[in-house]
């Protein structure tokens, strides 16, 4: 079976950045002693390569319809561990249902999907890119970039969307350690 590479990974503009931080992020995954600092350094990653002003990774529960922060570059504003509920509509269909990045932009699209939008607001954050982290055909959360508006595309989703797989095994760690 042959399979095809991304679009992005064919662009000879993404060039050996791109794959210097893959590589850096899937050895963080293979070695770190805790799988909260290999979220951190998927983090870093992302924001070398695609930028944000907050960058989370968020844990979905199910069961309670809750949503547990695992990481954030903003933790004094949210802590770590913090839960908050999850909200039905676009966001959650895209991004749990269709386990397709979903791409926020503007103060009307920002408000209709989050709770606290103008929390966002107040840090420069009028965009928003969410990526699931998937595992066996299942979302488990999501990997979020938030910057200004229209800073999130098409290409973004595609750099990001491998750096979020690489998060399953912290996603499947933290809390059962």
């Amino acid at each position: 079976m042959h399979v095809s590479a991304p679009v992005i990974f064919q662009d000879v503009s993404v060039g050996w950045e791109l794959w210097a931080e893959l590589d850096a992020a899937a050895r963080a995954v293979r070695e770190q002693p805790d799988a909260a600092g290999a979220l951190r350094i998927i983090g870093e990653a992302m924001d070398r390569l695609i930028g944000s002003r907050m960058f989370t990774f968020l844990r979905f529960d199910f069961e309670r319809f809750k949503m547990e922060r695992l990481h954030c570059t903003l933790p004094d504003r949210y802590p770590i561990g913090e839960r908050k509920p999850m909200r039905r509509g676009r966001w959650y269909e895209c991004v749990v249902d269709q386990g397709a990045v979903f791409i926020a932009s503007g103060a009307e699209e920002m408000r209709a999907t989050f709770g606290d939008y103008v929390a966002l607001a107040e840090l420069g954050c009028t965009s928003t890119m969410c990526v699931p982290v998937r595992h066996t055909g299942r979302t488990l959360g999501t990997m979020n970039l938030n910057g200004d508006e229209g800073r999130y595309t098409g290409r973004e989703a595609a750099l990001a969307q491998p750096f979020a797989t690489l998060a399953v095994p912290a996603f499947l760690a933290i809390g059962r350690e």
